[in-house]
């Protein structure tokens, strides 16, 4: 190739990306700026939010999961584990940054072999241009003591291009070498570089497995109270289920004893009947005939006298989810709100089935009301009456307290059916 045709080429080459870079640069320059200060922005919030999440994440690690709150653990653990979702992303950034730099250092050692065998090709070339062109300087020489001046210029011309070739050769090795010197320095960075990447890798592994060893630790604490709601929450089920066969079979005991009661009053009645008809008979010398015993009586439909507690009802009856395990079971009852101490009073009068504690339901009295109607009060400080006690509506049975499983003081209260708890609110005045 001639030194014009070459230069031209090696001016195209250069030139052309050069200059498309200008069109580009000048049609985005309006939009550059605002791009950049869009990312910059960007890239600002997202400092923020991992910078939050890392302080949050940092508390959390030092919270006492024995004596931390529900809800502070709960809160505790998703910190955590937002702090672990950023952690995993900078492990997969670094992981795909280390992939990255080691196939470009990869790349750049490729091209620098490439550059080698390049180079030496271009050094064989130099070298032959060399010989021809010191083999032939004497016959080109002699052309300028020729006469034709025509013949003479030509091989001049001709001079010229052999020696133009030659330093082509020697343009070409030394870009070549220039080329081959960025290759081995790119490829040099790229090895530091992901040799930089593997040192951040390791630190966000290791930070990554302390905030999982954390988030592990309190999600076994926040698991274990769980399991052990769950099994309060079987053991009240169980006892739900006892005290409605006490009460069934209390109920019977008593309706039995009121019973025999009845059938002992009765035939007392009818004795002294007999014996005053008797009586009579003697004396009036007729019969004055039998009486039956009298008919029953509909006690008719049953509603409480009063409120056991003046206080607002802070839990109704029916399906209640715990506000921090989000599971769900049955409140039998209404939880009405008190101070430690407030005087508990019956609903409505009538006999004491229970008075003493139960599993879960702490200090409890259960007051049987005939017609297989009882009430329930729970969670006592105080119990100021006894099983088989007849009370009155408004007599004072016990004491707001939080025994059992409760939070803090309250009074649980509920109204059975035949043993079966229902929603006392229809039967409150």
């Amino acid at each position: 190739m001639c030194r014009f045709c070459y230069d031209r080429v090696r001016m195209r080459r250069s030139t052309t990306p050069l200059a498309t870079a200008l069109a580009v640069t000048v049609g985005l320059g309006v939009l550059a700026p605002a791009a950049a200060r869009g990312d910059d922005r960007i890239a600002e919030l997202r400092a923020e939010r991992e910078q939050a999440a890392e302080e949050a994440a940092a508390v959390a690690a030092t919270l006492d999961e024995l004596g931390a709150q529900d809800d502070e653990l709960v809160a505790a653990i998703a910190d955590l584990e937002s702090f672990i979702q950023i952690q995993e992303s900078k492990v997969a950034a670094a992981e795909a940054d280390i992939a990255a730099a080691e196939a470009a250092a990869a790349a750049a050692r490729a091209e620098v072999a490439d550059l080698d065998a390049r180079m030496d090709e271009l050094r064989e070339q130099a070298a032959e241009r060399a010989v021809d062109a010191y083999v032939g300087a004497d016959d080109d020489l002699v052309v300028l003591d020729e006469t034709d001046l025509t013949a003479s210029a030509v091989r001049r011309y001709l001079l010229r291009v052999t020696v133009g070739d030659e330093v082509d050769a020697v343009d070409a090795l030394r870009a070549a070498q220039g080329r081959r010197e960025a290759a081995e320095a790119e490829a040099r960075r790229q090895a530091a570089e992901a040799e930089q990447r593997r040192a951040d890798l390791a630190d966000h592994l290791a930070e990554l497995e302390a905030s999982r060893a954390e988030a592990d630790r309190l999600r076994a604490e926040l698991q274990s109270r769980i399991e052990e709601w769950q099994r309060r929450a079987a053991e009240l089920d169980a006892e739900d289920a006892a005290i409605e066969r006490e009460i069934k079979q209390l109920e019977e005991e008593a309706r039995r004893r009121a019973e025999e009661e009845a059938r002992r009053k009765a035939e007392a009645a009818r004795r002294a009947a007999e014996e005053a008809r008797r009586a009579a008979q003697a004396a009036a010398g007729d019969d004055a005939g039998d009486t039956g015993p009298a008919a029953g009586t509909d006690p008719g439909a049953f509603v409480l006298a009063q409120w056991p507690l003046d206080g607002p009802v802070v839990s109704e009856f029916g399906m209640r989810v715990h506000p921090i395990f989000k599971t769900t079971r049955m409140h039998k009852g209404i939880d009405i709100d008190g101070d430690t101490g407030d005087p508990i009073e019956a609903a409505s009068g009538g006999t004491v089935l229970w008075a003493g504690p139960r599993t879960g339901f702490g200090n409890t009295v259960i007051i049987s009301h005939g017609g297989g109607f009882t009430t329930l009060y729970a969670h006592m400080s105080s119990i100021a009456t006894t099983a088989g006690a007849e009370v009155s509506a408004g007599d004072v049975i016990g004491a707001v307290g939080q025994t059992g499983w409760a939070t803090g003081p309250h009074l649980h209260f509920e109204v059975r059916v035949e043993g079966v708890a229902v929603d006392p609110r229809p039967f409150l005045p």
